[in-house]
């Protein structure tokens, strides 16, 4: 069914609709098709949202509806804010959040780098991509409209949050709203006490590999020499740091995993990092470039759990239920692996 007037329109998200790696499902709330959806009802479609398996809820087996399971990247500026209510909202609790019930929101289209070879938000390869950043009013109302229908933390999912100018305006303003923020984040010089002081909770770093021949190789743009220190500054600073990785490039040996499995339980032990994911290294274009024998890294990161060092971390950051809540979230995440 083309695009048309009086379209009727099914959203059917799923476990990896948000997300940019998907190596394994998680409740995430899809805030990108969220706000596609919501562009189709402001053009007047008949838009419905569900989060389950489709049922043939039109009646007498008409199956004159647009079925939707993916972000189309309809032009990102165009996009409304998604109603929370209408694509239910609070039944998402994604592990990226501490405080519940949290949100996920977008400020920009994708990642102010957008030049590492193996993500999706690769401008280089992808042309029609582009990074676009929303009006940080316009950002600012949609974190207090959030605030007022209950949620307690939000997660920007831009690919990179953006910083220059943009975050300077941000930050005092998120600061007056009082609420709790969370980003993805680059491994920059930054000061972090700055987000802290604002409201900032979590910052997701990818820093991929401890090896500097892999970071230049996928074009990441990071010093390895700069990962423990941002981490640790980030951390001194109030924030939680959250780390992500890959096993299983090609020129990789097994050595060069063990050493970014050192650094992940190195900066999880000191309480650097408060929390860890790792993924498996893909490239559609280039099936020759992943190694299946190194998949089993991707799990072995739990294997922190072994040190005593980082229990008494993990304990010591207790200071109220919710971090007590969110610790019991985490165990029982890394046992079902």
């Amino acid at each position: 069914m083309e695009r048309g007037e009086g379209m009727r329109i099914l959203y059917l998200p799923n476990a990896y609709s948000q997300q940019r790696q998907k190596e394994k499902p998680a409740n995430i709330y899809p805030v990108r098709m969220a706000m596609e959806a919501e562009w189709y009802r402001k053009q007047g479609h008949e838009v419905f949202w569900s989060n389950k398996k489709f049922v043939e809820f039109t009646g007498g087996g008409n199956t004159d509806i647009r079925i939707i399971q993916s972000p189309e990247n309809l032009p990102f500026l165009t996009l409304p804010r998604p109603d929370r209510f209408f694509t239910r909202a609070k039944e998402y609790n994604s592990g990226n959040y501490k405080y519940l019930p949290g949100t996920h929101i977008m400020s920009a289209s994708g990642c102010s780098w957008g030049k590492c070879s193996f993500c999706v938000e690769n401008r280089s390869v992808d042309t029609n991509k582009t990074y676009e950043v929303r009006p940080v009013e316009d950002v600012i109302s949609e974190i207090e409209e959030c605030k007022a229908l209950g949620f307690r933390e939000i997660f920007d999912d831009s690919a990179t949050l953006p910083t220059g100018g943009w975050l300077d305006e941000f930050l005092p303003r998120l600061k007056k709203i009082g609420i709790r923020f969370s980003a993805n984040f680059r491994i920059i010089d930054y000061d972090y006490k700055r987000l802290s002081l604002s409201g900032f909770r979590m910052l997701l770093f990818g820093i991929e590999s401890a090896n500097q021949i892999t970071l230049d190789k996928i074009n990441k743009g990071v010093k390895v020499e700069d990962i423990v220190h941002t981490i640790k500054k980030a951390s001194e600073s109030g924030l939680e740091p959250h780390i992500a990785v890959m096993f299983g490039y090609s020129w990789e040996t097994d050595k060069d995993a063990e050493r970014t499995l050192t650094l992940v339980h190195y900066l999880l032990r000191k309480g650097y990092a408060k929390t860890a994911q790792a993924s498996f290294y893909t490239r559609p274009d280039s099936p020759s470039s992943s190694n299946p024998n190194q998949r089993r890294y991707t799990k072995r990161i739990y294997g922190v759990w072994k040190y005593p060092e980082f229990w008494f971390n993990q304990i010591r950051d207790i200071k109220n239920k919710d971090d007590l809540k969110y610790l019991w979230r985490k165990i029982k995440a890394a046992i079902n692996g």
